[in-house]
């Protein structure tokens, strides 16, 4: 029936197939079996103790006939086997088994080629920067190509295009033509009238943010001269899956819920903005806000029309049949030291909001920032403030300017420029101890006012939009400096004075007060306990601590 090379022919296809795709689980697996056992029923005969079934000649002729059959050997690897047959059955029933079987996996072939190509390439056959250059202005109508010049002209634009931790990309054009031809999006919303040229996108490497910009026409509305919200809604469930789909496990997900709010008409016939946000990720889950708003002139805001928030869902079947992709330049070799410094990988990965923190714990994170001169008593005060806490129950922990510079900043100097880097590293450490539900106490000099705005403006931001900030008490200790000259416990001015010092607070170096602290005390009119009390009272009134 058929010769030699042609069977070996199709048994090293199908190896290749073997290599490429386990089909244990899949569909076409299923379909042999069951085919395999209708055939068996009509006359063909399984022999083969592995599994494979043989199809067997029944022409009277002392010759053996080459067999091809489709082969489940049990432990999901599908192959066709040649050999020598004889038996019941016919020549027709044989040819039929061979040409369904070779159409099914060569289809199925066909099938997981399209789903691993659109995957790996983000839902397309063409990259980010190929993207760019798929649209030819030069090719479209005038009114296209005005509107490609505006947005290309618009500062916002030019802002997202600074950005070096945003891709452009114009996400409909990496779908090639026969793929984009059937997309709602890519193609039937398209064209004069309707989004007259493809929209861009800037989104985070890590899955974290998108801007997108796009020109809506007056082709799409529901009310004259106002967009559809179908179409806004559309708009914003795309634009917030795009922005999360690099933080999910396969880079791909399908939307699982979407929650929309109407805030105001749409223009047609106007420049739109999407922005979305991934503001938690679990696992395969990942849950995005974002808003379509007006493009805004300088100086001026824009206009919301309506906000929404999503979670999607990178399926099962994501992990099952896609291998991991590991996408590096090609004159890079895929080596550990090759990611060493890439940190496009890194993405927030929040849990429990601040206030379902605060509430387990029983208490409200929060940090007492003390500034002031040496030797003014801030030291004194931050330990027997900690101490008064922790004997009322509370979680507290203290920052001493002193100790923190034998370890976390044992690198810095008493330049201005290493006394920034000091704050900033203590901000960041007692915002980390605040949202903890923790009280944390920090007694630094902080002579300059620019330096403890930033810690205040750290603590007053959040990473997700649910969260309250964190108070930042800043605390006045206001002693004058003939005040803490005279106590000099570790004779600091002396040798300032002498020139021993270079670059001393209150000598050398500027000291800068607090214009609006919320608390001022004074440890050279006040006890140390009442200075203490004076805090703990004040936090009481605010309700930022309260007694059991």
């Amino acid at each position: 029936m058929f010769g030699q090379p042609v069977a070996r022919r199709l048994a090293q296809q199908t190896r290749t197939i073997s290599r490429l795709y386990n089909p244990a689980s899949s569909p076409l697996l299923h379909a042999s079996r069951r085919s395999a056992r209708r055939w068996q029923h009509s006359g063909a005969t399984a022999t083969n103790s592995e599994g494979a079934a043989t199809a067997s000649n029944s022409a009277n002729t002392e010759q053996a006939a080459q067999a091809i059959s489709f082969a489940d050997n049990g432990k999901g690897n599908v192959a066709f086997a040649s050999g020598n047959s004889s038996g019941g059955g016919g020549l027709a029933l044989r040819k039929g088994l061979f040409y369904v079987m070779f159409g099914l996996a060569f289809s199925a072939i066909g099938a997981y080629g399209s789903w691993h190509t659109l995957k790996t390439q983000g839902l397309g056959f063409y990259s980010d920067e190929e993207s760019l250059k798929r649209f030819t202005p030069e090719e479209a109508d005038v009114e296209a190509r005005r509107i490609e010049d505006t947005i290309n002209n618009l500062p916002l634009v030019a802002e997202q295009r600074q950005r070096p931790e945003m891709v452009e990309s114009r996400p409909h054009l990496k779908m090639p033509g026969q793929y984009r031809a059937r997309s709602l999006t890519g193609s039937a919303l398209t064209g004069p009238g309707k989004v007259p040229v493809p929209a861009y996108a800037w989104v985070d490497k890590g899955g974290k943010s998108l801007v997108s910009v796009v020109y809506v026409g007056e082709d799409l509305c529901g009310h004259p001269g106002i967009v559809h919200g179908g179409f806004l809604a559309t708009m914003l469930d795309e634009g917030l899956a795009r922005c999360c789909f690099a933080a999910l496990p396969h880079n791909i997900g399908v939307t699982a819920n979407l929650n929309i709010n109407y805030r105001k008409p749409t223009p047609a016939g106007s420049y739109l903005v999407l922005r979305a946000e991934t503001t938690k990720v679990e696992g395969r889950k990942a849950w995005v806000k974002g808003h379509i708003e007006s493009v805004a002139a300088p100086g001026e805001e824009p206009t919301v029309y309506a906000d929404a928030t999503a979670l999607f869902v990178s399926p099962k079947f994501a992990a099952q049949t896609t291998p991991p992709s590991y996408k590096k330049a090609k004159s890079q070799p895929l080596t550990h030291q090759a990611y060493a410094n890439d940190t496009s990988n890194i993405t927030w990965h929040p849990s429990l909001s601040r206030k379902e923190r605060n509430e387990l714990r029983g208490q409200r994170g929060l940090t007492i920032w003390l500034t002031g001169l040496s030797a003014s008593g801030k030291s004194t005060v931050a330990t027997a403030l900690e101490q008064h806490l922790l004997h009322l129950g509370r979680a507290a922990y203290r920052l001493d300017g002193d100790n923190v510079r034998f370890g976390l900043n044992k690198d810095l100097g008493f330049s201005e420029k290493d006394r920034n880097e000091n704050i900033r590293r203590i901000s960041e450490v007692a915002k980390l101890f605040a949202d903890s539900s923790t009280i944390a106490i920090t007694s630094f000099i902080s002579p300059y006012r620019a330096d403890r705005d930033v810690a205040r403006q750290l603590h007053a931001a959040s990473q997700d939009v649910k969260d309250e900030p964190i108070p930042f008490v800043e605390v006045f200790v206001d002693v004058p400096l003939e005040v803490a000259e005279q106590r000099d416990p570790k004779g600091l001015y002396k040798k300032a004075r002498a020139g021993e010092i270079k670059e001393f607070t209150g000598i050398s170096a500027p000291y800068e007060e607090p214009i609006n602290p919320e608390i001022t005390i004074k440890t050279h009119e006040n006890s140390l306990e009442e200075c203490v009390a004076q805090i703990v009272n004040w936090l009481l009134e605010k309700g930022y601590l309260t007694l059991n």
